[in-house]
């Protein structure tokens, strides 16, 4: 039975995050909807319950609620095939008590968002690795640059490959290949944060997203990671060893659209396949890259 829960003169940042996410024992998924994909059934939940906020949290991410000071509130966890993946949560800025019809609308209204959790999974996770698409990728890099313009907010991009990949699948066959891959997304996953975008966008090529990072903060994540990749164990081919090479670009003022943030980064990794591989190359900001071509 769903307890229902009212408090007094709590900050948003304040409620308890160990209360939602103490129930998410899911590992972190590869990729998640962004905050928007939920605005529809969001808009509908707070027009019947009269309440001016609603966050969805997804495997303990940033819930999407807005900032401010509730009296009340009730949570209502989202459940996919028998597991806990997050929690959706009405929150009032009066005191008022929810009762047991509360609590089965608001269980039917976190059955819809679990539809739209899995309906966008299946369209938007590569199916070997488990990363986003590239479709997918891109429109999330797409918004948040489109965010960050508006807030002047920070956000870095980074695109790496797997150095002689090609050597893998010729020697080894490509039952092996599909082992590497799956092993390197595994060992991506452990490295980022839940709020991190992580994509296949080629063949051997991915991306990762670091929210609200700076150029240096991502070179540290890109560090992190191509020593993790490095040191990992590829199941049933322990003589395989796989390398990477990284470019890093922030989402600086300097730069035009996400073409341009992406030219950077790609520019990048490709500087550090030609100064020989298994490194980390940062784009430094300057003016518009096209502005340098031209």
């Amino acid at each position: 039975m769903n307890a229902r829960v009212t408090f007094t003169s709590h900050d948003i940042d304040a409620v308890p995050a160990a209360e939602a996410n103490s129930m998410l024992h899911t590992p972190v998924q590869a990729a998640l909807p962004a905050p928007a994909q939920f605005d529809a059934v969001t808009d509908l939940i707070k027009t019947v319950f009269h309440v001016p906020s609603v966050a969805v949290a997804l495997h303990g991410a940033p819930a999407n609620a807005e900032r401010g000071v509730y009296r009340s509130f009730l949570e209502i966890p989202l459940i996919n095939h028998d597991e806990v993946i997050g929690s959706l949560r009405i929150l009032d800025t009066v005191e008022r008590d929810f009762s047991d019809r509360d609590c089965q609308l608001l269980e039917g209204f976190a059955k819809l968002v679990v539809d739209q959790v899995e309906l966008w999974s299946e369209a938007s996770r590569d199916v070997l690795t488990g990363a986003m698409t590239r479709r997918a990728f891109s429109d999330t890099l797409r918004k948040t640059f489109a965010a960050r313009t508006r807030a002047q907010g920070t956000a870095s991009l980074i695109l790496f490959d797997l150095d002689h990949f090609k050597r893998v699948n010729d020697t080894w066959g490509h039952a092996a290949g599909d082992a590497v891959l799956k092993t390197v997304a595994r060992t991506v996953l452990r490295e980022l944060r839940v709020e991190d975008s992580f994509g296949r966008v080629g063949g051997e090529e991915f991306a990762i997203l670091v929210a609200n990072a700076d150029a240096q903060r991502a070179a540290d994540v890109a560090e992190r990671v191509r020593i993790a990749i490095e040191n990992a164990t590829i199941p049933g081919h322990p003589e395989i060893r796989i390398t990477s090479s990284f470019g890093v670009a922030e989402a600086t003022n300097a730069v035009l659209d996400v073409e341009d943030w992406s030219d950077r980064a790609d520019e990048q990794l490709y500087a550090a396949k030609g100064s020989g591989r298994n490194r980390v190359n940062v784009a430094v900001d300057a003016q518009p890259l096209r502005a340098m071509v031209n």
